[in-house]
């Protein structure tokens, strides 16, 4: 096994390098519109959106979006030649390698127009590697900075410090074409400093007075039912080019779709698209990923907020206010299922705590915390002033939904929140909650996150 393990990695890495340079020979000979997407949180839903927006708003043009979380070395050369990942298959290798010489040689052309890419960046100097092989004419930065300082950004474990990730996402606003233009979350400060980094226009989106595209208002929507009030989809106000534009998207909640939302305006304004058909566009079809501010209908006539693809300390902060920030009747009961959060380093423990506090703060009604972190969630909860009695701890994501299943009744509102961790873990994956919950799990493989046979076996 060792040995197969080596030669898979050598393989591997032969086949990035060469796929990289034929993706970054297909940008230079075909000349594409790049639009690169990168931030700490938000990047899927932006370039979602973005990628919805364009393909109405630009009919003659043909654009094509990252699929899935396709934004590493390996993943951005696929999307950008059409080629689906390998896995461990030596046949499907072969199959890569014979398409990607194709486009190597010229024989083959992508014919897409617009690429929209979403670009990570796990470690320092992974976006440098990236934007070589596309450059970007429009680069977009989500967010780096917390609203709460003191909660580590994605990945810390990888960067010394905050400011280390926010110098690494400016790598796209540097290397943005002096022609294009860079997009900024304008509430955001580390954000908002990097307009002086690049010749290029500069837009600006968030709900500072002074953004160009500007975030009025946003809320979950709710409908009366019979058992109190249920959460139907996330309602936008935004003011651009002196009109404010009411936009519904059904199924979805959270404020970072309400950001995607704002910077996808910002982008089909600079490039002319019709704005009209693109938030039409979004307003019909836009309909999150699995595992990402889904709205899903749970048992018991409850209501479950998906957002079990992945966790930082920021977007379980974020989650857990969107969750009590929903107005419900006098009786409903809000509840937060929430697991480990990884890659956090040294600060792992007291920033679980922190996430406790929060929801001992916001005073939910049951707090379920699974993990080897979950008695730091407890203790920050109980520090805040959540009674014991309100609080749960399991080792596992399954024991925490069949005791959900018993406990909750009509009219609950349940969060589900965690990393995304390995096949192996107990106490994280909490789409495991989510489909003990959902109210036809038959569905599960279309609206759930990490279905595929590999996930599902463990």
């Amino acid at each position: 096994k060792p040995s197969y393990d080596r030669i898979y990695r050598m393989r591997l890495i032969f086949l990035e390098s060469f796929l990289a340079t034929s993706a970054q020979r297909v940008i230079r000979r075909e000349k594409p519109c790049v639009i690169a997407i990168t931030g700490s949180v938000g990047k899927s839903s932006t370039k979602n959106v973005i990628g919805l927006m364009l393909d109405a708003g630009n009919p003659n043009a043909r654009v094509r979006a990252s699929e899935k979380n396709y934004n590493n070395e390996l993943g951005l050369p696929l999307t950008i030649l059409g080629l689906p990942a390998p896995g461990r298959s030596p046949f499907r290798w072969i199959l890569v390698l014979v398409s990607a010489s194709l486009f190597w040689l010229g024989w083959r052309r992508t014919g897409i127009d617009i690429f929209v890419l979403e670009m990570g960046a796990d470690k320092p100097g992974d976006l440098e590697k990236l934007v070589k092989i596309a450059p970007p004419f429009i680069s977009v930065v989500t967010a780096v900075t917390p609203e709460d300082e003191m909660m580590a950004p994605v990945h810390a474990a990888n960067y010394p410090s905050i400011d280390a990730v926010a110098e690494e996402k400016a790598t796209i606003v540097k290397a943005t074409r002096p022609d294009g233009a860079v997009i900024l979350n304008a509430d955001d400060p580390r954000v908002f400093a990097m307009r002086h980094m690049s010749p290029a226009r500069v837009y600006t989106f968030g709900q500072s007075q002074d953004a160009d595209i500007r975030l009025a208002g946003n809320h979950i929507r709710v409908q009366d039912t019979e058992y109190g009030k249920t959460p139907i989809g996330l309602e936008i106000n935004i003011e651009s080019l002196n009109r404010l534009r009411k936009i519904f998207l059904p199924g979805v909640f959270g404020k970072s779709i309400a950001y995607a939302v704002c910077a996808g305006l910002a982008v089909s304004t600079l490039l002319d698209a019709g704005l009209d058909d693109s938030v039409e566009r979004i307003s019909i079809s836009f309909s999150g990923l699995p595992g990402r501010t889904r709205i899903l209908p749970g048992i018991k006539k409850t209501t479950l907020l998906d957002d079990t693809y992945n966790a930082s300390p920021v977007a379980v902060l974020s989650a857990l206010r969107d969750l009590a920030a929903v107005e419900l009747n006098p009786g409903q009961r809000r509840i937060a299922c929430l697991g480990e959060m990884r890659e956090l380093g040294s600060q792992s423990e007291a920033l679980h705590e922190r996430v406790g506090e929060e929801a001992g703060r916001l005073h939910l009604d049951l707090l379920v915390a699974c993990g080897t972190l979950a008695p730091a969630v407890e203790s920050g909860a109980k520090k805040a002033g959540l009674e014991s009695e309100k609080i749960k701890r399991f080792e596992d994501t399954p024991e925490a939904g069949r005791f959900l299943q018993d406990w909750i009744k009509p009219g609950d509102l349940v969060l589900a929140k965690a990393s995304q961790g390995t096949v192996h873990d107990k106490g994280v994956r909490m789409e495991r909650v989510i489909k003990e919950l959902m109210e036809d799990p038959v569905h599960a493989p279309e609206l759930l996150v990490r279905q595929e046979e590999a996930w599902k076996r463990k």
